[in-house]
């Protein structure tokens, strides 16, 4: 792969469009940007129609910071700057970038999966457990 883990940062600035699927309960469609702040800080922004398993149609939004690393970002709540997560890439066998991550959310844990491909996505997979919680959310992101 061409793309070295410490330039990811500045290959996720740009627009996206993404579909999310939580199976069983909501599917979304939407459109992301990732807009640099300064050098090492970028505004990630999405904006999602969310069609909920039994039909009903809502809209929603979400925003988070990605500050730069060495070989890779740490992503903030952007209202409140707390840590979601870490990641840091690595080049797998197949030569995909991949990252993993853990966030503890009171009594619920989100086990996330960054991986960047060949071409010009991304996907995201945020495995969801707790007394609160149990699900799985993936999103494929492609480039506008």
């Amino acid at each position: 792969m061409a793309l070295a883990a410490g330039a990811v940062f500045g290959w996720l600035v740009g627009e996206w469009s993404f579909v999310r699927e939580i199976p069983g309960q909501a599917s979304m469609t939407g459109r992301a940007t990732v807009s640099p702040m300064d050098m090492s800080t970028a505004l990630y922004e999405e904006w999602a129609e969310v069609r909920l398993a039994g039909g009903e149609i809502l809209h929603g939004e979400q925003r988070y910071l990605y500050r730069k690393r060495e070989a890779g970002l740490a992503v903030l709540f952007a209202e409140t700057l707390a840590l979601f997560h870490e990641l840091e890439f690595h080049v797998e066998v197949d030569g995909c970038l991949r990252a993993v991550a853990r966030h503890a959310c009171s009594d619920d844990v989100y086990m996330s999966e960054y991986r960047i491909g060949e071409d010009e996505s991304f996907a995201v997979r945020h495995e969801v457990r707790g007394p609160r919680k149990d699900y799985v959310i993936h999103t494929q992101y492609r480039r506008r």
